[in-house]
């Protein structure tokens, strides 16, 4: 376990597994007790991470010899994860030379498949310059992310989120850092759902978020930059922004039921 890249770790620590389908794949997290809101319910901050990783293997496997990054994703959560697992399935509607584009379905396979979240990722595609097994997957195939041999407590302790600042902090670090090497971006989902929480959101259901540029320095630090109240509801705008450059990484705008 200890001689896989790092990378492999950020999905492997909430138990992703991800199989090739004919038309895309199927990605599936478990509701784990450290995994679990305090409802009982799959945390958002796995739903979301489930989201990335399914929407991207599928993209960059709709561009093959090349392979994507994120651009955008926009989710729309209508159920939580009651029973487990979560099931992710995506398929690519819009594959190109410079842009992949997949929608996903997102339900709790324990529960008679009862409908979770419906999302669309917009992906960019690059010339791949690591080594993965993902870009050989044949379907039927399975592929099992290695969980780390010493996790923490919660997502925020083994990823190393600052929660006791103004501003939510991530270090760049093996733990943190995608195959690009770069911040990974299933990541920001853990970041949001924190500063969504912060806001005075209490039930987090719409997300737009936008990956201007990468954190490649670090730390990334998440802050709310406006809230506007719509009776009931809640719509929040936070950046994250790359403190070792200065510069705005991500935007994502979040909306949802105020405490």
């Amino acid at each position: 376990m200890n001689d896989v890249p790092g990378y492999e770790h950020i999905p492997g620590r909430y138990g992703v597994e991800v199989e090739r389908t004919d038309s895309g794949t199927s990605t599936f997290v478990p509701l784990r007790p450290d995994l679990a809101a305090p409802d009982g319910s799959l945390r958002i901050a796995a739903v979301l991470m489930g989201i990335d990783m399914g929407a991207g293997i599928t993209a960059g496997q709709a561009v093959l010899p090349g392979w994507t990054v994120t651009a955008d994703i926009e989710t729309h959560l209508v159920g939580g994860c009651t029973v487990g697992p979560l099931r992710v399935d995506a398929q690519a509607i819009k594959p190109g030379r410079t842009m992949s584009v997949v929608e996903c379905r997102v339900v709790d396979a324990g529960a008679d498949d009862e409908l979770v979240a419906l999302a669309t990722a917009n992906h960019g595609v690059l010339e791949p310059t690591f080594d993965d097994d993902l870009r050989g997957m044949t379907v039927g195939g399975r592929r099992v992310f290695t969980p780390p041999t010493d996790p923490d407590d919660s997502l925020e302790s083994y990823f190393g989120v600052d929660v006791s600042a103004d501003d939510l902090r991530i270090d760049l670090s093996e733990r943190t850092r995608n195959p690009w090497g770069i911040l990974h971006g299933g990541l920001t989902g853990l970041l949001i759902e924190q500063a969504a929480f912060r806001a005075g959101i209490a039930a987090p259901t719409d997300f737009v978020t936008r990956y201007l540029r990468a954190v490649k320095e670090g730390p990334g630090e998440i802050r709310v930059v406006e809230t506007i109240d719509r009776g009931e509801t809640r719509l929040v705008r936070v950046e994250l922004v790359d403190a070792g450059t200065g510069r705005v990484a991500v935007v994502s705008t979040v909306g949802g039921r105020r405490t």
